[in-house]
């Protein structure tokens, strides 16, 4: 087949990372003003795929919102869903925060919507802790998968973002503890990759090859310290870095699976394009995954627009070889 007549299952893929999800709205908030004429990305992605606070950011471009409506989200409920003040500033006994001000602000954003209203097909990772299962949120892809069409998407959205020791697991319907999908596919482009390839693309389906466009944040580029003199390995020892060092580890190992893939031209995969934070300057060095504060908001989206510039050249190529 001529490259002229393949038709492209287009993905989106939106890492998790707290707060630093602003950083993912902003990138994505330029290629909607700038490739799309300001169009939703939900016109232009055949799927969505988002963990954690990019799960919620997949949820809302899906519904048809603007990338810059999300970052504006973000900016006026920061504070409030990560408060300075914290009611457990360990998180040793009980998580750091409460959830209510998120639920809150994800009701304001969504409503009553629920799966089936998503305009464009989306798959959201999380974790079923009941059964030690992973579980995917999704539309009903080939016809047959109604299970989710009832779902809120408010529990959805706090399910896949129930990070453990910073929010509580999320119980709805017959779900009953529901963790952050990014313990075990914080970059979920391997999960858009399996969807396409199960139900869209390939011999006798629709589509003939896939493209992705991943979209990480800074927490792949934050060095955290652990103490690896000593072979001790208490919680004291690993602290925060028991939640964010195995969302890391994941986005970069997906990332290098994903790239080998591609250069296999085994999978149908025939574009992909990576953006994330490259490294940080000092004044960036203190970022985390609950930075509310902001200076750190403001740091944030002064990284987004520098490594959208520094991408744009590779983004122009990825864009025009899809149109």
């Amino acid at each position: 087949m001529s490259t002229e007549n393949k038709k492209t299952f287009h993905i989106l893929s939106i890492d998790g990372g707290g707060i630093l999800g602003l950083y993912s709205a902003g990138i994505l908030s330029n290629i909607e003003k700038d490739f799309f004429n300001g169009e939703p990305l939900s016109s232009h992605f055949n799927l969505i795929t988002g963990t954690s606070t990019g799960g919620i950011i997949a949820l809302a471009l899906a519904t048809g919102c603007h990338a810059s409506e999300i970052g504006d989200f973000y900016t006026r409920y920061a504070n409030r869903i990560f408060p300075s003040i914290r009611r457990n500033k360990i998180g040793l006994f009980s998580n750091k925060y409460s959830n209510k001000q998120l639920r809150e602000g994800l009701y304001e954003f969504f409503g009553s919507k629920k799966i089936k209203d998503c305009e464009t097909h989306v798959c959201i990772p999380a974790i079923n802790a009941a059964t030690c299962a992973p579980l995917v949120f999704k539309t009903n892809n080939n016809g047959s998968q109604n299970r989710d069409d009832e779902c809120k998407l408010v529990d959805v959205a706090l399910a896949t973002s129930a990070a453990p020791t910073f929010f509580p697991l999320h119980h709805f319907e017959n779900y009953q503890g529901l963790v952050d999908g990014g313990l075990w596919q914080n970059n979920p482009s391997l999960i858009g990759l399996i969807e396409a390839l199960t139900c869209f693309v390939g011999e006798g389906k629709a589509f003939d090859d896939i493209s992705i466009l991943s979209i990480g944040n800074p927490n792949s580029s934050i060095k955290e310290s652990v103490d690896t003199k000593s072979k001790k390995s208490g919680l004291l020892k690993w602290k925060a870095n028991i939640i964010s060092l195995p969302m890391k580890v994941n986005s970069i190992g997906t990332d290098y699976i994903i790239k080998i893939l591609h250069r296999s031209n085994s999978s149908y995969l025939s574009r992909y394009e990576r953006i994330e934070c490259g490294s940080l300057t000092n004044d960036c060095s203190t970022l985390k995954l609950d930075s509310a504060d902001k200076h750190s908001l403001a740091k944030l989206m002064e990284l987004s627009h520098q490594d959208y510039n520094n991408k744009k050249v590779a983004l122009t190529d990825f864009f025009k070889e899809e149109n």
